[in-house]
């Protein structure tokens, strides 16, 4: 690509020497206008011209150049040329041959952001999707990127699973033994289901408690307040069970997150910014924390960032223009906040050794304030001119049904959700006859399944909430995961296990529209991973895939009999464009951290 582009400023600065102009090239609205088309309307200013004009002097000095060219045009105010099949040789050269070079840049993904006694649900399915498709497409732009899951296990409700655990359900045993007993049986066979079980049964009393032990709700929340303190000042069986409940959670959302190709370098726990060295639950290897939140508060206070209040409680205020409300980072008994731990865990990343140019933060939409808050301190007290603190925030995904409450279990959660999809997946293909003999295996099943739901976000814009239907996810045409990836295994298919012999590019001399074609959205490859990258949407990603799709597919239907061509070495470059499909698509698709099935 780079060379046509330099080709046509090449031609473009013998017109005009004194003007630097660089055409971004892009296919023109309809196919009979040519191959590619760019604009010149940036340069009607400069040289005291119409577009018009400027387009028709650009487009002759174009047509003396036959060697490259061979139609160009102009309508209203584009350049609109058909290359020779020399020019495409070369940019299906480049795309064989892209390499990304390693940068020396770190980039600190802050995502996930799962609770621990919470199991996983369709909302689950927003932030770490996003965050893991920026962690994978900065990787292979050749940064070193860590993927820290920023794990919720800290706060309150530890004191009520705590709480519930000690008291729950044990009235209807009359011994104190007996009561021993169900404990460790229960903590014997501890999962994220039975956490679950102890969040909801402190907020909707099961089992009698309200009836026989009359406890009121007030009564237990103050009760879960106290479990807390106590987990705060190292009691020892709360410390314990703290440790028992985070690392079930790790360990089984870990796994639950692995099956959407997610996973994290790092579940560094909020509990790690209080400074209270508990122990790390799965023994995860990263470096220590050399400061405690007070640390912060006092030295945001040395700098004048902070202002200690007359109750004690220390808070910031914010410049007029910046339109930030003002906001509290200490109470006034000494305790730090969401805030301060933000401040915390950006201070140990640029100081622990990782030294990033990027913190993203893939969190979603309420935490705007929040994070211009934190990231307005930042740079007021560290400086971090030479530091991207970005917030790339995501909505949600809604249920027709309505809103979703893990507390009242009004929720789908992601296990369900995806043993649905296989369900719904493999009564689709029975439709199409893809039973007994003839059935995909239960990976590419799972594949498929995954790649419906994570598309179906994923094309997304980010920003925008997204209401999840499974006909649409599950569609086996147009715009979906299934699409796509019916699209790449056809590709692998045309090809097999025939080895592709080069071709001489010099001895072909035609193209057919559908060959340019693919070349052309072959190259656009990854000018669109850099976009993404740039914007942090992985939605411009997602939607190249499917372009490149449906350009494969109008290719194989108007190009028949590949394995056929007489022409050897048009048959072989034919080859190669199936085969670079298949393998670009499944890159692309991996970048979206989505697997692709081997049959569909």
């Amino acid at each position: 690509m780079q060379n046509l582009q330099s080709i046509i400023s090449s031609h473009i600065s013998t017109l005009y020497s004194d003007i630097l102009f660089s055409a971004t090239l892009s296919a023109p609205p309809k196919p009979e206008h040519g191959e590619y088309c760019f604009g010149v309307f940036t340069l009607a200013k400069p040289l005291s011209k119409s577009p018009n004009q400027i387009a028709e002097e650009i487009a002759s000095k174009l047509r003396e150049d036959t060697t490259h060219f061979t139609q160009v045009n102009v309508i209203g105010g584009y350049v609109n040329l058909s290359c020779a099949a020399n020019v495409w040789m070369d940019i299906l050269s480049q795309v064989e041959n892209q390499q990304q070079e390693k940068k020396n840049q770190t980039i600190v993904v802050d995502y996930i952001g799962a609770n621990a006694g919470k199991p996983l649900h369709i909302g689950h399915i927003c932030t770490p999707s996003i965050g893991q498709a920026i962690c994978n497409i900065y990787r292979h732009l050749g940064y070193y990127v860590i993927w820290d899951s920023h794990f919720g296990d800290w706060g309150g409700i530890f004191g009520k699973l705590i709480w519930s655990f000690k008291n729950d359900w044990i009235a209807a045993f009359s011994t104190e033994s007996d009561k021993i007993s169900y404990r460790k049986a229960f903590l014997n066979n501890l999962s994220i289901d039975s956490l679950l079980e102890l969040y909801q049964s402190f907020h909707i009393p099961i089992l009698g408690n309200e009836d026989d032990a009359k406890i009121k709700q007030e009564d237990r929340e103050n009760g879960a307040r106290i479990e807390f303190k106590k987990l705060v000042s190292w009691d020892f069986e709360n410390v314990e069970l703290w440790k028992k409940f985070t690392a079930i959670s790790i360990t089984e959302i870990e796994k639950k997150l692995g099956v959407l190709e997610i996973k994290a370098t790092y579940n560094i726990g909020e509990s790690f910014y209080e400074w209270l060295n508990l122990p790390r639950p799965n023994n995860e290897d990263y470096p220590n924390l050399e400061f405690n939140m007070k640390d912060i508060v006092r030295e945001l206070i040395e700098k004048w960032v902070a202002t200690q209040n007359e109750d004690g409680s220390v808070g910031v205020v914010f410049p007029e223009e910046s339109k930030i409300p003002s906001c509290i980072l200490q109470k006034k008994d000494g305790t730090g906040l969401y805030l301060t731990s933000d401040l915390a865990a950006i201070k140990y990343r640029m100081t622990n050794g990782w030294n990033p140019s990027k913190i993203i933060y893939c969190v979603d939409v309420r935490q705007q304030l929040h994070l211009r808050q934190a990231i307005w301190i930042a740079k007021k007290a560290w400086g971090l001119e030479n530091v991207e603190l970005f917030h790339a925030f995501n909505g949600f995904i809604k249920l027709k049904e309505g809103t979703m409450s893990t507390r009242h279990g009004t929720v789908i959660f992601l296990e369900d959700l995806i043993t649905e999809g296989e369900e719904r997946t493999s009564q689709l293909l029975a439709e199409k006859w893809r039973t007994g003999d003839n059935a995909l295996s239960p990976e590419d099943i799972e594949a498929i399944t995954i790649g419906a739901i994570k598309y179906s976000y994923l094309s997304q814009d980010r920003e925008k909430d997204v209401t999840f239907d499974w006909d649409k996810a599950l569609s086996f045409e147009w715009n979906s995961g299934p699409y796509i990836q019916y699209a790449c295994v056809r590709a692998a298919k045309i090809v097999g296990t025939i080895e592709i012999k080069k071709y001489d590019y010099s001895q072909i001399e035609w193209l057919s529209p559908y060959d340019t074609a693919l070349i052309r959205t072959l190259a656009e490859m990854e000018a669109k991973i850099q976009i993404t990258a740039d914007t942090y949407k992985p939605h411009t990603l997602a939607l190249y895939c499917y372009d490149l799709a449906v350009c494969f597919n109008s290719f194989y239907v108007h190009t028949p009999k590949i394995l056929e061509e007489s022409d050897a070495d048009l048959k072989n470059l034919r080859l190669t464009l199936c085969r670079l499909t298949a393998d670009k698509l499944t890159l692309w698709f991996d970048l979206l951290a989505i697997q692709m099935p081997s049959e569909m």
